[in-house]
């Protein structure tokens, strides 16, 4: 089964792929159950779909994104034969790229897609904005194909040794049909990776690092700081921007970031104006713009994480602030998030105790997992907090989502590993984890920690939520169980997994009682639904609203209460099928339910 590397940048390729790949994962998708209050227990795991996977006719999942109506998009590599569906994709190489849309309404794959050549080709970042979903990737091919657009590789890859350049693609969704509209590469004579995509408007920012001593980015080129060295140790990370004209796209600008040693990129964020990059750094110094980051190991030898502000002024981006964490050991970045509340990473590091503002992580062992948290004031930005996750052997943070207050981070562990007041037990060589944290602003703290595996190496590619469901993609040897449901695939291999659980925690430790006996109906529904409200002591009016599956509210209204409760018609009229959430309150008392509409 393929697994994630666990070398640093400076030593080793820094992606998150896998060996080989498995049979497609089917996905199960329910969107959110009721609220409940907070300090739950862990929540048990309540859907699974897997289907093993051996040499070819196999998929794996490397990212998952979900778009307003609560439809998932699901992308990565594939070979062979797989079905997703009524459509079955052959790859036309070693490793193809695929992306497929799921419906939780209709819990089935609407459409699938591939591009790729003859070689090793696969996704790693996947964006949605409307009914544009971008691709972020590698392709290892001689040309890779992308509906009626063909890339060329720059580099001089053969059967023997493969040459990735980085590529952007981008897909209408029609909704039933999914198609390729444009796609831009990456590239020059060494390697080039696409690691992170983040989309606002027109305006697709992409983010990697390239290992070739120039790159062209469309028209623009850009130049490699590292004159010596080989791999990873020769890496400088960009960050593009392209705009995005419909059904064509161009480069507006490029930008290098680094020193003098290996430095990657692996995440972006947008929130606001404002644009976040978290990644590491190994050389003495690092350079962001007119920024300078010094590393705690005088040598360079070891990588430092880096979480940098910028702003696009149009022709070029402004780094406005970045601040450095680590210690004298290796320490990586491997996904970040952005909300309001502030910046949020996830990696790990080895070794050596690790500082991330004021708060020093020591190492339970070999290597840990950790996440933390920045605030944005604006010309400046410094860690708030941040915390060790792990035991005494080898432990890894992979996803990570950020809703409000909660925070959840998923990776995997082995033997014995502490998180928060927590403590789990692998049953095999790896297990997965999910954890979810509350973040108290200066401090956070683990709420509940939930795993799954068996004696195999197990591990997750990204967490999704939407709503209060958690799902959690990756892969697992087998036999294996998430809770009590069994891994159903032959013993001996391995399987993909996209499982879910529901979070009875609430989004905030201290919020409205539960409302009884309020009902939504139909369900599904289609122009209209009714809401049963109950009389509620107190209440002289209720509030309703309506979000998305990513909560944004789409309708609100406010009702009177009278003492014997009130039927409330719902219009729905002009809001796209999907899945929804209707929130009632009244009286400091709330009850959230689930929506289909058709």
């Amino acid at each position: 089964m393929k697994h994630f590397s666990t070398t640093f940048p400076g030593s080793g390729r820094q992606l998150i792929t896998w060996l080989r790949p498995y049979l497609a994962a089917l996905l199960l998708l329910l969107l959110a159950a009721p609220l409940a209050r907070a300090q739950a227990p862990a929540p048990a795991w309540q859907s699974l779909f897997t289907v093993g996977a051996s040499g070819i006719n196999g998929a794996y999942i490397s990212a998952t994104a979900a778009d307003a109506s609560g439809n998932i998009f699901i992308a990565g590599g594939f070979s062979g034969t797989v079905p997703f569906g009524s459509t079955t994709l052959t790859s036309a190489g070693r490793d193809d790229v695929f992306v497929a849309k799921w419906s939780p309404a209709t819990n089935g794959f609407v459409w699938a897609q591939r591009a790729g050549g003859t070689s090793i080709d696969y996704v790693n970042a996947l964006a949605v904005s409307g009914s544009s979903v971008y691709l972020v990737g590698v392709f290892g091919s001689t040309q890779l194909v992308c509906g009626s657009t063909t890339l060329t590789n720059a580099g001089p890859t053969t059967a023997s040794t493969v040459i990735y350049d980085a590529f952007v693609a981008k897909l209408t969704d029609a909704g039933s049909s999914g198609s390729f509209v444009w796609a831009q590469s990456v590239g020059g004579t060494g390697v080039e990776y696409g690691n992170g995509v983040a989309v606002s408007g027109s305006s697709v920012y992409f983010v990697g690092q390239f290992g070739s001593p120039t790159a062209a980015f469309g028209p623009l080129t850009l130049t490699n700081n590292v004159t010596t060295g080989s791999g990873n140790n020769i890496s400088d990370v960009y960050v593009a921007k392209l705009t995005d004209a419909g059904s064509t796209s161009s480069f507006s600008w490029a930008e290098r970031i680094g020193g003098t040693g290996g430095d990657y990129c692996s995440g972006i964020a947008i929130s606001g104006s404002n644009i976040y990059l978290g990644g590491s750094f190994g050389a003495p110094t690092a350079r962001l713009g007119s920024l300078v980051l010094t590393n705690a190991d005088p040598a360079g030898t070891a990588t430092d994480v880096f979480v940098t502000k910028l702003l696009d002024q149009g022709t070029a981006p402004a780094f406005v602030w970045a601040q450095r964490a680590g210690g004298t050991g290796p320490e990586e970045v491997q996904h970040l998030a952005a909300s309001p509340n502030g910046v949020y990473i996830v990696g790990r590091w080895y070794g050596a105790p690790a500082r991330f503002g004021n708060a020093v992580l020591v190492n339970a062992g070999q290597l840990d997992a950790y996440v933390a948290k920045l605030t944005d004031a604006g010309a400046s930005g410094g860690f708030e907090w941040a915390q060790q996750l792990g035991g005494p052997t080898m432990d890894y943070a992979y996803g990570l989502d950020v809703r409000g207050g909660s925070v959840y981070v998923a990776g995997n562990f082995q033997n014995t590993a502490t998180f928060g007041p927590h403590t789990l037990t692998s049953l095999g060589a790896d297990d997965v984890f999910v954890v979810r944290l509350a973040d108290a602003g200066p401090t956070a703290q683990v709420v509940w920690a939930q795993q799954a595996g068996g004696p195999g190496s197990d591990a997750p590619s990204a967490v999704l939520v939407m709503g209060s469901r958690v799902y959690i993609a990756g892969g697992v040897g087998v036999p294996a169980a998430f809770g009590t449901l069994p891994v159903a695939s032959p013993v001996g291999g391995s399987a993909t997994f996209l499982a879910s659980m529901t979070d009875l925690v609430g989004l905030a430790t201290t919020g409205p009682r539960a409302l009884p006996d309020v009902a939504v109906y139909p369900n599904p529904a289609h122009a209209t639904a009714t809401v049963q409200l109950p009389p509620v002591p107190g209440a002289s009016a209720a509030t309703i609203a309506i979000t998305d599956a990513l909560g944004r509210v789409v309708r609100t209204a406010t009702v009177p209460l009278p003492a014997a409760g009130l039927r409330h018609e719902l219009d729905l009229a002009g809001l796209p099928a999907g899945l929804y959430a209707v929130r009632v309150a009244a009286a400091g008392r709330s009850a959230t339910h689930r929506l289909v509409v058709e």
